[in-house]
């Protein structure tokens, strides 16, 4: 046998006792498995979800702090919904609260934001430390836990109406029980007692009341339990969250004792689950424990608040690295007072395969033409995106980035109510109105607007999309799109000019690359051979257009770019992959 056939079967024989040691160390040690699964996902997608329960933080806290939040409107133009069920990745259901109340809340200040990028940036590096605070938040992946946060600002907890008869009944019922059977009386007494218990104990678990109550103060409880072990975490990690938790510690040792009774029922042990069943049935325990604790939860619940926001924000915080852990580029944003726009090489992270793009505004705005799907409503949307991430979670995706300080309000969806019995031009001009009034205010001082007033004639769309895009752009910068030439000549002055075309010798028609200057092209009706429309239809409105511009009779044909570009238009309906988000 040759050398290299030895070490060959030297290293099978080596590779299968690994993976035999690997298997018995997942039976043995739960944690190891759970520490490998972890390991696996990381940098993965994981299965995109909204969160149990993922905006009641945000509904009840706000966005707190020194910035103002994410409006309505914005967040679903932006596609922020989206783009948070990508970024969710928590484990805990407190994750996913913290994680959506910091993508709709601006944080202006100098230091949080570049010490929140430093916290990302430590955890795609520490992968001991990050796979230990995993597993210490595991305690709470827990579907129950999303109710902690109704415990602490929800309507208060349930308290019984005459607490003094449940203790009097939880005193007696057992020195019932153990007087009849020492002295031998009547087993009626038994059975009378225990049906109480059993009915009292069945009644309070359906309902919503205490029953529901105890369980959230028991997952309170749990939750002090992960803050003091993350807290113990080495104290040298770098992370703000976890050094905010070891500096309470005093406070949590407070909320300990007084929810000490607590501990007898937060046991996930099916053994103590079966004592306490019958502890319910011979005093009603788990009554008798909620009465003895919610007067005392109550009076501190306050209290508890800084606890549930650190122990969430260490797991979203590891959830948006895994997010950046798996994107080409980042950075951490420069903020300007002044109003500048710089994205370079910038990128949307809804996008498959982006295609990069790069921009600079100084006090000025653009208005961004081109043709439908050519990439211009995703380019500002990738721009507005980025501007928000840069004052919410700390990062824009890009090589670089400056960013002004503002938030930014989105107009690129049209809304119709039939309820409401308003058409998209009015429900349009309603938020277009409040645009100008905040960039008045100095509110807001970024705007992004896809294809102002389309919903009415060219004549009018044109004069009315001039005065408010210069109203707007006195005060603010905005980032516009439209279909129409005329517009591009009109706010040249005050406008940087960008267009997107159409590029046959690209698969899918569109290279999606941003161009500086003005657009003279008009394609729809191009894309409508490219789509196979019958020659008749699109000859006769070639011959419409030509009359209305007194151009040449004969119309040049459609480019073609080879066998990739014939008759099989089957690429073309996945052209968004390549840079565009359709809207």
């Amino acid at each position: 046998m040759s050398q290299a056939q030895a070490l060959s079967g030297a290293q099978r024989v080596s590779a299968a006792l690994r993976q035999r040691l690997d298997a018995l160390r997942r039976l043995v040690v739960p944690s190891y498995a759970r520490r490998a699964k972890l390991r696996a996902a990381w940098g993965s997608p994981g299965e995109a979800r909204e969160g149990l329960f993922a905006s009641r933080a945000f509904e009840l806290m706000g966005a707190g702090g020194d910035g103002p939040c994410m409006d309505d409107k914005s967040w679903r133009d932006l596609e922020f919904s989206a783009l948070f069920s990508a970024l969710n990745t928590t484990i805990s259901p407190l994750g996913g609260q913290l994680l959506y109340r910091q993508m709709r809340s601006y944080k202006f200040d100098a230091q949080q934001l570049p010490r929140r990028y430093q916290a990302y940036r430590i955890l795609q590096a520490d992968r001991a430390l990050r796979e230990q605070l995993q597993l210490i938040l595991a305690a709470l992946e827990i579907p129950s836990a999303a109710y902690i946060i109704g415990a602490l600002l929800g309507p208060r907890p349930v308290k019984p109406k005459r607490p003094w008869l449940i203790y009097c009944w939880a005193m007696l019922s057992p020195m019932a029980l153990v007087a009849a059977l020492a002295l031998s009386l009547t087993p009626w007494i038994w059975i009378g007692v225990l049906a109480v218990n059993a009915t009292v104990t069945l009644i309070t678990s359906a309902s919503r009341g205490a029953a529901g109550d105890l369980d959230e103060l028991i997952n309170c409880r749990r939750m002090l339990g992960v803050a003091d072990r993350l807290a113990a975490v080495r104290a040298d990690a770098g992370l703000d969250d976890v050094s905010s938790l070891a500096a309470e510690r005093q406070k949590r040792a407070g909320l300990r004792r007084a929810s000490r009774w607590l501990a007898l029922v937060s046991s996930n042990s099916d053994v103590l689950t079966y004592i306490l069943w019958a502890a319910d049935l011979c005093c009603i325990a788990r009554l008798l424990i909620y009465t003895r604790t919610v007067d005392r939860f109550i009076r501190s619940r306050g209290e508890w608040l800084s606890t549930y926001e650190l122990v969430g924000s260490v797991d979203a915080a590891i959830a948006v690295a895994n997010f950046l852990q798996r994107l080409p580029r980042h950075c951490q944003p420069v903020v300007a007072d002044e109003r500048t726009i710089s994205i370079i090489d910038g990128y949307h992270p809804l996008i498959p395969v982006p295609v990069e793009n790069s921009v600079t505004l100084e006090r000025r705005s653009a208005l961004i033409s081109g043709s439908n799907m050519a990439g211009k409503t995703a380019f500002i949307k990738m721009v507005g995106t980025n501007i928000v991430l840069g004052h919410t979670l700390g990062f824009c995706l890009a090589a670089r980035a400056t960013i002004p300080r503002s938030p930014v309000m989105a107009s690129i969806q049209g809304e119709q109510s039939l309820l409401s019995g308003k058409s998209r031009y009015f429900a349009e001009i309603e938020a277009i109105r409040s645009f100008i009034q905040h960039a008045s205010r100095g509110e807001c001082r970024v705007f992004v607007i896809d294809e102002l007033f389309s919903g009415t004639n060219t004549t009018e769309r044109i004069a009315a999309a001039r005065a408010v895009l210069l109203a707007i752009s006195a005060e603010a910068q905005v980032l516009a799109t439209t279909h129409d030439a005329e517009l591009q000549q009109l706010l040249a002055d005050r406008f940087e000019l960008y267009y997107f075309q159409e590029d046959p010798a690209v698969v899918g028609f569109f290279d999606h690359r941003l161009r500086r200057g003005i657009s003279s092209e008009r394609n729809a009706i191009r894309l409508l051979e490219r789509m196979n429309f019958p020659p008749a239809v699109v000859q006769d409105a070639f011959a419409l257009v030509q009359r209305q511009r007194n151009l040449p009779e004969r119309f040049a044909p459609l480019p073609q770019a080879g066998a990739a570009d014939t008759a099989d238009t089957t690429d073309l309906p996945d052209m968004g992959k390549s840079g565009n988000i359709i809207p």
